[in-house]
């Protein structure tokens, strides 16, 4: 009974595991989909897939659901809308998935999120954070969404980014540097209104190409502007030529962007440059927690790393399939539909999810699992993303959680 209640603990709840796994009940298909050849957005696709199969070995281990084991089903969307939208098809047409998990890419997430909406198969968005991912689905555009997501939404990194530069570190003049992606014009977007809301008005906004190599002028111009900190949207790979040009130019300013600078890739190829670049994040890597250690842990065995190449993505994901297979026990159904609904209602409480405890992350009209209290500031020290303050490395074993519903 000792051994059960520990299974049953780390499943997430106790009726998961239920009756023991039999060999003659097919295995539970869910789909993962990320940017596993794309080099802009590769280390947020091999952290999706990563993060998934963690969940994957936790989950069989301790009985699957309903009695029926996880089976993974993954497909690289290449960072492509067009590619990302045909796997999306090809999972729920040719594989017969209940759900799926991933996207790290703004641009492809919208498209594909459309193709399983419209199957009516839910989706949960675990690295992609353009705002209008979630949106674009809510009523009234469609009765019932079947699209959430757990990771921080371009609506709040902004916030949180800004509460850091403005509140805590008094730097108001602002230069806002970011591509010209999707993911960078809703970033900028996102940038703007916040500051809006302040009644600021940024010293400059410049822009660049996905893959830029000469970014000398946008920086010259930020220097002449007056600006005192530089805030950054764009993925990793160009967010390197932005602080290798800044150093180059002379320019010693603070630094501070969304998530995509917590990134191997970036903090690699940034070296020394990329010391005291924040980024706003909702897990870290080199966690004392028990639990967040232990899935950090457990990453690096079961995908033979030494690293996380996107720690956040990881985190995401793995909890992004929690949340289904609570949804699915409770539905009592692998059916779309009814997983939808579990999921706007879930009506226990998650123990052994990474980013955060959640206590119905869903409801009809919130498919938002992160809220502002979840992200945090990280600094690059010395190869690593560390808390840049002091009081949320002092409270990392507490689970931050969603303030329920009214």
């Amino acid at each position: 009974m000792k051994l059960l209640a520990k299974l049953c603990l780390f499943a997430g709840v106790a009726c998961l595991v239920g009756a023991p796994a039999r060999a003659e009940l097919p295995p539970i298909k869910i789909g993962v989909i990320g940017p596993l050849s794309a080099k802009s957005s590769e280390d947020m696709g091999l952290s999706i897939i990563g993060g998934a199969k963690v969940f994957q070995s936790d989950i069989n281990l301790s009985g699957g659901v309903m009695g029926r084991q996880i089976e993974l089903v993954i497909r690289d969307d290449q960072a492509k809308p067009e590619i990302g939208a045909a796997m999306a098809k090809e999972l729920v047409d040719k594989e017969k998935v209940v759900a799926v998990v991933g996207f790290a890419n703004t641009g492809v997430a919208l498209p594909s999120a459309k193709v399983l909406q419209e199957a009516r198969i839910p989706v949960i968005v675990s690295g992609a954070t353009g705002a209008s991912v979630t949106k674009s689905f809510m009523p009234p555009a469609y009765p019932v969404s079947y699209v959430f997501r757990t990771s921080a939404s371009d609506s709040l990194q902004p916030i949180v980014i800004l509460n850091d530069v403005i509140d805590r570190r008094k730097l108001d003049k602002i230069a806002l540097l970011h591509d010209e992606s999707p993911y960078g014009q809703f970033g900028r977007q996102s940038v703007l209104a916040e500051l809006e809301r302040r009644k600021i008005k940024p010293v400059a906004v410049e822009s660049f190409k996905v893959g830029e190599s000469d970014m000398k002028a946008q920086m010259q111009r930020v220097k002449e502007s007056g600006a005192n900190v530089i805030v950054v949207y764009c993925l990793g790979a160009d967010a390197v030529t932005v602080v290798k040009t800044a150093e180059k130019e002379g320019l010693k300013l603070p630094l501070v962007g969304p998530w995509t600078l917590s990134q191997q890739t970036f903090i690699d190829k940034a070296g020394s440059s990329a010391e005291g670049v924040r980024t706003s994040v909702t897990f870290i890597e080199n966690e004392l927690s028990s639990v967040k250690n232990q899935f950090a842990v457990n990453y690096r065995k079961i995908n033979s790393v030494s690293r996380i190449p996107s720690a956040v993505a990881a985190a995401q994901t793995y909890d992004a399939l929690r949340l289904i297979s609570l949804a699915i026990f409770q539905a009592g159904s692998t059916e779309g539909p009814k997983i939808q609904a579990a999921l706007e209602n879930l009506a226990h409480n998650t123990t052994s999810t990474v980013v955060s405890r959640y206590a119905r992350p869903f409801t009809p009209t919130d498919h938002e699992a992160i809220a502002e209290n979840m992200v945090v500031l990280g600094e690059i020290r010395k190869g690593q993303v560390t808390y840049a303050y002091k009081e949320d490395a002092s409270s990392a074993g507490i689970m931050r959680t969603k303030a329920p519903a009214k």
